[in-house]
């Protein structure tokens, strides 16, 4: 938070957020906690659609939390079709990343269901890090009452329909709403019974407006498609930044780009099968892995122009291009000039 004076022995800290209100609330209270210093947020995303794994929000309004919150926003893609125990992998691996990007602790928004903490502590177990829960036992009455007297803004984004009606996806989360829950159902959805999307929360320096369109019913749930409400296109974010997976990816290309890179290489990198990360590239990065790859080494290539007087040949080597006539023939593809004519008009300027 801008501001805010932390003590030298603060612990680094990153929340699991789902965008939910509970996320909201559990943030809120860390940073009113001098020993946490909160430095992001871990989302769990489908790796398929990019959509959030508990309610189906799409990942790109999630970034625009983040922004409103002024945290960077991290995603650990899973693939809902694997089994448990590779999702649990996954999410392992996630985590233990964090770890080792200076994390000391990881936060979860849960409320009471043991079920859930005892996963929670499963997949981080040998991440290194502290796991704390600062909504933990609270009383879920008094609970949703102080946050919607706080002004919390907030949407209902799915609903158990084996719970609640599917028409209560796309309600309003306020009173009414809680004051009309079937008697067993808890007043935060703490069973699951329903799930939220937070426009705003005390201390966020911004409003995500949204609105929620059409119901979806899928199984036994029911899904309000959350768009934002000024119909402006969502912004574009750096999935290599935000997906954990494709940060190994540019990391190791960066570190061996003059190596053979080819998509089998680094489909073990993401610790996927070479078909199923040639799919997950595509649809995150929106180009195949190959085309990215001459792009990354034809970036690398300008820089080394601009900053010594290596010859053509040896420049085309160190960026992974054996031959020096299928570098120059990609580099004037994508820069529209010679590497010799670059290197002239980076002088000049």
């Amino acid at each position: 938070m801008v501001g805010q004076s932390l003590p030298w022995n603060a612990r680094p800290t990153w929340l699991c957020w789902s965008g939910g209100k509970d996320s909201a609330w559990a943030l809120r209270e860390l940073r009113a906690e001098p020993s946490f210093e909160v430095r992001g947020l871990i989302s769990l995303v489908n790796e398929k659609n990019g959509r959030v794994i508990l309610h189906g929000v799409r990942h790109t309004l999630l970034q625009r939390q983040a922004e409103a919150v002024g945290l960077p926003l991290r995603f650990i893609p899973l693939d809902w079709t694997s089994s448990r125990g590779e999702r649990n992998a996954a999410l392992a691996r996630g985590f233990g990343e964090v770890r080792a990007d200076g994390a000391a602790c990881v936060a979860f928004g849960d409320l009471f269901s043991l079920e859930g903490r005892d996963r929670r502590l499963l997949v981080t177990a040998d991440s290194g890090l502290e796991v704390v829960f600062p909504l933990w036992n609270r009383d879920t009455r008094a609970h949703s009452v102080e946050m919607l007297k706080s002004g919390l803004s907030a949407w209902v984004c799915s609903v158990d329909t084996g719970s609640l009606a599917a028409n209560l996806a796309g309600r309003r989360f306020d009173s009414d709403f809680v004051a009309g829950l079937p008697e067993g159902v808890d007043p935060c959805g703490g069973n699951d019974e329903f799930h939220t999307f937070v426009e705003w929360a005390p201390g966020w320096e911004g409003r995500v407006e949204v609105e929620p369109t059409r119901t979806i019913e899928v199984y036994d749930f029911a899904f309000a498609e959350i768009e934002a409400a000024d119909g402006s296109a969502p912004s574009r974010i750096d999935p290599f930044s935000h997906f954990a997976r494709l940060d190994r990816v540019r990391r190791h290309v960066d570190l061996h780009i003059a190596e053979d890179l080819n998509a089998g290489v680094v489909a073990r990198v993401a610790a996927m099968s070479r078909t199923g990360f040639s799919r997950y590239f595509r649809e995150h990065v929106g180009m195949t892995f190959a085309g990215w790859l001459a792009h990354r080494r034809i970036e690398r290539a300008c820089q080394l122009l601009r900053e010594n007087n290596d010859a053509v040949s040896r420049i085309s080597e160190s960026v992974g291009f054996h031959s020096e006539r299928t570098f120059r023939r990609a580099f004037h593809e994508q820069m529209d000039c010679s590497p010799s004519e670059y290197r002239r008009k980076a002088l000049e300027e």
